[in-house]
């Protein structure tokens, strides 16, 4: 957890993008100085539990962080921030995406439900992924848990690194999660129907031709799907350990 005060902010409009995916945006005067420019920017959220109209938050201190007494803990998830704009409005804007399904957690239901007005708390942003100017051609791996950070990653791409090929290998649930996406990648989208999550996703990239020379691959999804994918991009495609960057969002076997 940052060691800085997670900041309450306020909903301030919510959309859904597609079907099973909500997009929130935040605001509010605690947004001012947020840091949150760049590629795959994660935060932990804090949702209010029930009864409480604003989540208790920690307090920063030398110490580490010090809860309010006698108030119960929030429930506390990671997600990716999908657009910061500093100048949107008096304090800017902060979108952050939500994928909703049967049996969603509390993160996904308080989404479901925002209002306008609603509170939640946010840390402050972090992430350790950037392009390599060195790499021939970008690989971006992921599923809907994925999107909003695979919409920043080939932002930067498209910023960064104008003219590198890159593919983007995506796994949803069918067409209607089709998403818009920024930048030029060449776009495979996977649709896994009934089939397990993952699963779909690996056998598509295992299948694919790649470019050749020195690439670089950005994954993150379904943990096993990410395991085995990581594996695949350093044995068979022969990928540097260096420039594979994997992460698992979640569980599914």
């Amino acid at each position: 957890m940052s060691t800085t005060a997670p900041r309450l902010l306020r909903v301030a409009r919510t959309e859904r993008v597609t079907p099973r995916m909500i997009r929130v945006t935040l605001t509010g005067d605690e947004l001012d100085g947020f840091p949150g420019h760049g590629p795959d920017r994660r935060i932990k959220m804090f949702f209010p539990v029930e009864g409480q109209e604003r989540p208790a938050v920690p307090r920063a201190s030398t110490g580490g962080p010090v809860w309010p007494p006698g108030e119960p803990r929030p429930a506390i998830r990671t997600y990716t921030v999908r657009r910061f704009v500093p100048d949107a409005g008096e304090h800017g804007e902060l979108d952050v995406d939500f994928v909703v399904h049967a049996g969603h957690g509390p993160a996904a239901a308080w989404a479901v439900a925002a209002e306008p007005g609603a509170w939640v708390g946010v840390s402050e942003p972090g992430g350790r992924w950037t392009p390599d100017p060195a790499a021939e051609h970008q690989v971006v791996i992921g599923d809907e848990s994925a999107l909003p950070a695979v919409a920043t990653v080939l932002e930067t791409l498209a910023a960064e690194l104008p003219g590198v090929p890159v593919r983007a290998f995506l796994e949803v649930a069918d067409a209607g999660e089709e998403q818009s996406l920024p930048g030029d990648a060449e776009v495979t989208w996977v649709h896994r129907g009934d089939a397990t999550p993952g699963e779909p996703l690996v056998a598509a990239v295992t299948a694919a031709a790649l470019p050749s020379g020195r690439g670089q691959a950005w994954l993150s999804g379904e943990s096993a799907a990410v395991k085995d994918l990581r594996a695949h991009l350093l044995g068979e495609r022969g990928m540097d350990r260096r420039a594979v960057y994997a992460t698992g969002y979640w569980r599914a076997r």
